[in-house]
């Protein structure tokens, strides 16, 4: 996110008095003087990020070439589902008589997602 130094001088007196961080600082060319912060440096950067940008929580860097495409970063997962995955469970009837286990886990289903901060899960 970028804010301007006025709303930096002021979030440090009131709301982020933890910060460690000061960002990187530079001056637009009508001479105003700014800060740059990732929105994960603080909780309220992304608040402010989300302000400025509600898709995606924010702008690019100041600092990116702009020759070159944003860096957008995915995770991916899978889950298999087996039809009789609680084979060592069961149900015991009233005169003690159990249900036949079967041998193998049965029929599988495979679901796999992508996520990221930008396009959330899907």
């Amino acid at each position: 996110i970028q804010i301007t130094e006025e709303k930096y001088q002021m979030l440090v007196k009131e709301e982020l008095k933890d910060l460690i961080i000061t960002g990187y600082q530079y001056e637009l060319p009508d001479g105003e003087r700014m800060r740059e912060f990732h929105v994960d440096d603080h909780d309220k950067f992304q608040e402010i990020g989300n302000e400025v940008n509600p898709k995606f929580g924010g702008n690019l860097s100041v600092r990116r070439d702009p020759r070159r495409k944003p860096i957008i970063i995915f995770g991916q997962d899978e889950s298999v589902f087996n039809q009789y995955s609680f084979n060592g469970k069961q149900w015991v009837g009233s005169d003690g008589k159990r249900a036949i286990l079967p041998k193998s886990n049965g029929m599988g289903l495979m679901i796999s997602a992508f996520q990221s901060r930008e396009f959330g899960f899907g």
